[in-house]
């Protein structure tokens, strides 16, 4: 529950600093004054307004300064003098001076004394969430213990509190701002960093990417002590590894940094595209290279997540992009929003097909990625769209790994990375038992699209009786043709069921499905049979229609 005198007590505190770098009209719109107290910018102030807007988030502190991080992700939306400034921002905090021992004990009691035979009571690395710690075990087990910032929590979810209120009084401050949707990007916000600053979530983050990777030899994750984690407290094992853009030590150590680079987009792609998971932080930091070669990822709170309908909406989009089809492009990018306004269909498909353009004419070499999204994000722009969360933590990801991967393989190009994920997409969707498993998804949808017809015509019909259809004249005969109505929309389901169950037999016989029962599959038998069956009830159906109709 958030303390109503400590968030005016932050609100005032966020005026002053906004006054401070001389944006009084903000601060009286924000504060809901009629008039600012003082005259707003006047354009003469040799710090440009982009640049002070950056200087105000970095003293605003933590979550004002990831929000700004999170902005340069809505390239499309933004000035692009904004993001640059953007880019800049750094999460300067000092270490606290945290009696670690005392707290470790107060959350752990006798297992901590119990396990941990040394503890480094000065943290190796500080953040503005948590601070980390060295420490052994009795075993002799090297191990890190993440520990979060006493109350931080509480500041967090004041200044997020306060961003929602701001982003709904200036969500009517400009068109401009209108057309940013500042409500969706701040409530998309606070979700991803109350799930930062849990560190439960990021154990369980942690637990989920050990089980998608376990069976990959390329890839390494940080081994967890459960019985030494909290909310507040990460305990994992300490990997001594080396930086990925620590090309000279790397060189030292044998390995081919082309074979690293290559490895690393791989893998990180296979996040995205198989398992729909992802690293949502990607920088130099947490990318580590272990002795045996191995990649290793940290820094588990900031994760992507796609549902199984986000992944398809992604291959859809991956697989037209490869086929430079700009018709289906235009519809996967659609499908992929949640929100869009597209008012010259024909603008946009002429900017999806030079975006395909660009991407088949550039030679595999000089393709540059930044110039591939300035495009994307003209485009998202021209046509208002808004996406998921998932998705720019996607495009930044992206955009992470291309530069680290470029500053040590110059010749990289990630698209030339994602073609075999876009062959292996196909040849899975080409595969029988696929084709029909998304037949039979579709054909449910149908069926079921096709049962509400008679219950809307039935609420349709009900509406007309009972005078309030809008329709002038009166409608004759509704019970009869509610009762053919039904009628008929059963036999368009019994045929498209027999449709779909004579293509589902032909896959059978071709995959050759064992056991066989005079050369043809024994399932195919049984479902031949139950075609059978439901021609004859349709047959007879229409029989019993037809006489019932003469007899009429």
């Amino acid at each position: 529950m958030i303390n109503p005198a400590k968030k005016i007590q932050r609100a005032s505190q966020i005026f002053s600093i906004l006054a401070k770098y001389g944006f009084h009209d903000l601060v009286a719109r924000l504060s809901r004054k009629t008039e600012p107290s003082k005259s707003s910018d006047t354009g003469e102030d040799p710090i440009s307004v982009y640049t002070r807007i950056r200087m105000v988030l970095e003293e605003l502190g933590p979550a004002f300064v990831k929000l700004g991080q999170t902005a340069t992700t809505r390239e499309g939306l933004l000035p692009s003098e904004l993001v640059e400034a953007l880019m800049q921002l750094e999460d300067q905090v000092e270490p606290l001076d945290l009696d670690v021992h005392s707290y470790l004990l107060a959350q752990f009691g006798d297992k901590f004394t119990e396990q941990v035979a040394w503890l480094d009571p000065q943290p190796f690395a500080s953040a503005s969430i948590s601070q980390v710690y060295r420490g052994r075990l009795f075993t002799g087990e090297e191990v890190v213990l993440k520990v979060k910032r006493p109350e931080i929590d509480e500041a967090l979810l004041i200044d997020l509190a306060l961003m929602k209120d701001f982003a709904a009084v200036l969500a009517n401050y400009s068109d401009a701002l209108k057309r940013m949707n500042l409500p969706l990007i701040v409530n998309s916000f606070a979700i991803t960093l109350e799930e930062e600053i849990s560190l439960s979530t990021e154990r369980q983050h942690m637990e989920r990417f050990t089980k998608c990777f376990q069976d990959n030899p390329a890839i390494y994750v940080a081994k967890l002590y459960p019985e030494l984690c909290s909310n507040e407290v990460l305990c994992m094992e300490f990997l001594n590894g080396t930086k990925v853009t620590d090309v000279e030590a790397l060189v030292q150590q044998g390995f081919d940094i082309v074979e690293v680079v290559n490895r690393g987009v791989d893998l990180y792609l296979s996040q995205i595209i198989d398992y729909g998971f992802f690293h949502g932080d990607p920088h130099p930091g947490n990318i580590m290279v272990m002795p045996d070669g191995k990649i290793a990822f940290l820094d588990f709170g900031n994760m992507g997540r796609m549902l199984p309908v986000d992944r398809k909406q992604l291959e859809d989009f991956i697989t037209s992009s490869m086929e430079r089809d700009a018709e289906l492009l235009g519809e996967a990018l659609e499908e992929m929003a949640i929100h869009a306004v597209i008012k010259d269909r024909t603008a946009y498909e002429r900017q999806l097909s030079e975006l395909l353009a660009i991407m088949e004419d550039v030679a595999i070499g000089e393709l540059n990625l930044q110039q591939i999204f300035s495009k994307v994000w003209k485009i998202i722009g021209d046509n208002e769209m808004y996406f998921p969360e998932h998705v720019y933590q996607l495009l930044r990801g992206i955009a992470l790994i291309e530069g680290i991967g470029r500053k040590l393989n110059p010749s990289l190009n990630i698209l030339n990375a994602i073609n075999p994920f876009a062959q292996k997409i196909i040849q899975e969707r080409l595969q029988p038992k696929n084709i029909a498993k998304e037949g039979f998804k579709k054909f449910r949808r149908l069926t079921r699209d096709l049962e509400h017809i008679p219950v809307d015509m039935r609420a349709l019909m009900k509406q007309a009786r009972s005078g309030n259809f809008t329709l002038s004249h009166k409608v004759q005969g509704i019970k009869d043709l509610n009762f053919h109505l039904q009628r008929s929309v059963n036999k368009i389901v019994i045929a498209v069921i027999f449709l779909a169950l004579s293509m589902l037999a032909g896959m059978i016989i071709l995959a050759k499905v064992r056991p066989e029962f005079y050369g043809i599959p024994v399932l195919a038998w049984v479902i031949m049979a139950v075609n059978a069956v439901l021609m004859s009830y349709l047959f007879l159906s229409m029989l019993r229609g037809r006489n019932r109709s003469d007899y009429k």
